[in-house]
């Protein structure tokens, strides 16, 4: 790309919004303004973090003789269809790969965007030549971890989500070669769990596992109220082995009210292998007790791997979340004290809406479709994640701001606890994030005024 051209598709747009962005910030901070990477216009909004990205751009993608993985076993029934058994079935690819009519297919239909079918799973066209690299990345021997973390930081396409998701979990082997046995074996591990701590008497349980049992029975039917499918009876059962399982085999902390939360977008994504079209279609007829079995596995895994980096979230007194909580207090009284001031006049305590941004990573504020593009962030954060958590829910706190400043208590408590997000597309969200990178390229150097406590 020469300097003369623009910038194309999302990255483009977020590029845009970074330079306006980054200005604005920078002024009311009385930083120096940033200016653009040498690595020129293509630069992605996704060197983001020092700790989880890599020091690499979109277009080193290209010349990366090491990456690759499968693409899903059904790659959302567009590419695993468009040629006939590239597929083995088993959540990666055959020996032969995508044709390149298969790889056109795909292409065409995550640009096309809603590769969920639209409405809970919908998701933005993503440029074509972003999915051109997910594939040249997910086609090869190994996996280039570092460049497809960069890569689905401004979001995975909807049909591949499934296999980076694994891989960026770290649930699946870089070496495609590995993958099959691996995930045979991984699913095996889980399969022996379910006889040995969930299917037993109840008799046989300790006091605190059976009130472990009745306390994610509870949480269970709460579980995403506006996605209908979760309430079907065999998806019900699913969650509810899962979860008492992370719980039994993680005693540090055990279940906690709000993991049942952070499971939805893997279970929808997985299980979005398996039924073809818009999940508002799904029929839980399609499904049975060995396909679920092999969906919870992969949620289980990766939900350990995900709640790896935040365990200390939902120990006892929750201190993880409560550091977070502080954290994203100070961050704001920092860089938007008219904010802070005012809730702080107003005697509004960040704990009483923030604490359950933190627990809950933001799912219960946001449509289900942007959860999933929020998972596509998180993941590729890695270790780093957590850290970002309190960028994140500053920058998204301050996209409220000029709202937040007119209002007194009630008002503001009754704002803060139903955000008015029904409407939001993915435009607000990578809005959000654009201001949360900006956040953390500001502070991320600049820890002291993040006071612990």
């Amino acid at each position: 790309m020469t300097g003369e051209e623009k910038p194309e598709g999302k990255v483009g747009k977020l590029q845009t919004l970074l330079k306006s962005t980054s200005t604005r910030f920078s002024g009311r901070l009385g930083l120096p303004t940033r200016k653009q990477s040498e690595d020129g216009p293509d630069l992605p909004i996704a060197r983001v973090s020092e700790e989880g990205m890599p020091g690499r751009v979109d277009g080193a993608v290209e010349d990366s003789a090491a990456a690759g993985a499968g693409t899903g076993a059904a790659a959302g029934g567009v590419a695993g269809g468009a040629g006939g058994g590239a597929f083995d079935g088993n959540g990666s690819l055959g020996a032969g790969g995508l044709t390149r009519e298969q790889l056109a297919a795909a292409v065409a239909a995550a640009a096309a965007g809603g590769g969920g079918g639209g409405g809970l799973m919908h998701q933005a066209p993503i440029p074509e030549h972003r999915v051109r690299k997910f594939h040249k990345l997910l086609q090869e021997p190994v996996v280039d971890l570092d460049a497809l973390r960069e890569l689905s930081w401004n979001g995975v396409p909807m049909t591949l989500r499934p296999q980076v998701w694994r891989l960026l979990s770290g649930y699946l082997p870089p070496a495609k070669s590995r993958q099959a046995h691996t995930l045979a074996r991984r699913r095996r591990e889980y399969a022996d769990m379910v006889p040995e701590y969930y299917d037993i008497a109840h008799e046989e349980r300790s006091e605190d596992e059976v009130a472990a049992y009745r306390q994610v029975a509870v949480d269970v039917p709460r579980t995403a109220p506006n996605v209908p499918f979760f309430h079907q009876p065999i998806i019900q059962e699913s969650l509810q082995r899962l979860l008492y399982i992370w719980g039994i085999r993680h005693p540090a902390s055990g279940y906690v009210q709000g993991m049942n939360d952070l499971v939805t977008p893997f279970l929808a994504v997985f299980l979005s292998e398996h039924l073809p079209g818009p999940m508002e279609g799904w029929g839980a007829a399609a499904l049975d007790e060995s396909i679920m079995l092999g969906v919870e596995a992969d949620c289980y895994w990766c939900l350990c791997k995900l709640i790896e980096g935040i365990q200390d979230h939902y120990t006892y007194a929750q201190p993880g979340i409560q550091r977070a909580v502080f954290r994203i207090k100070e961050l704001v009284r920092r860089c938007e004290a008219e904010v802070s001031d005012h809730l702080e006049a107003e005697n509004v305590d960040f704990i009483q809406f923030a604490l359950r941004w933190v627990n809950c990573l933001l799912v219960r504020e946001l449509p289900f479709c942007l959860a999933l593009r929020l998972w596509d962030t998180y993941l590729a954060e890695g270790t780093g994640f957590s850290e970002f958590l309190i960028y994140l829910s500053a920058a998204f706190l301050l996209s409220w701001r000029d709202r937040l400043t007119r209002l007194e208590f009630q008002d503001l408590i009754l704002f803060l606890q139903r955000l008015p997000t029904a409407d939001w597309a993915e435009a607000q969200l990578e809005r959000v994030l654009s201001e949360a990178f900006i956040l953390r390229s500001s502070y991320g150097d600049a820890q002291s005024h993040l006071r612990q406590g």
